[in-house]
């Protein structure tokens, strides 16, 4: 490991290579302009809270493609699992839905608490810095009658 030397024109041209295959020019100024593939798991906590509030129904079957012999045996295999499928996936859809339903109440919940607490703080703020300013003024009016007795 300690001979290995690190060629940086190479780690250069493979991340060039990289770029050209993905179609990426310099016109593209920032990170929001570059195409990626976005995922539930990144991005923001309000992105997470929108992909789950529009993604919780799940279907349960996917559309069938391809060979038609293959999509006919993979049609019979669902008929044949149908009542074993359908109901497991219903279920989940009322979990998922009553999942997101408790979790927009709690964000509603703590976003007013927050305000009620955001409020409180500020006045009591405004508070703190009067008695700052009180206490300055009672500071420099002992300092200035100190002066003029010592002198």
């Amino acid at each position: 490991m300690e001979n290995e030397k690190i060629n940086i024109e190479e780690i250069m041209a493979e991340i060039k290579r990289g770029i050209k295959e993905q179609g990426l020019t310099a016109d593209m100024l920032s990170f929001e302009d570059v195409p990626f593939k976005k995922t539930a798991q990144g991005g923001s906590a309000s992105e997470a809270f929108d992909y789950i509030t529009s993604h919780y129904y799940i279907q349960p079957y996917k559309e069938l493609k391809g060979n038609p012999i293959k999509v006919f045996i993979k049609k019979i295999i669902r008929k044949m699992v149908k009542f074993y499928v359908e109901p497991v996936v219903f279920e989940q859809n009322d979990f998922n839905a009553n999942a997101v339903t408790v979790m927009k109440s709690v964000a509603d919940s703590k976003s007013s608490d927050l305000s009620g607490r955001v409020e409180t703080l500020e006045l009591a703020n405004k508070e703190l810095i009067m008695r700052l300013d009180r206490l300055e003024r009672e500071n420099s009016e002992l300092r200035s009658r100190l002066d003029r007795e010592n002198v």
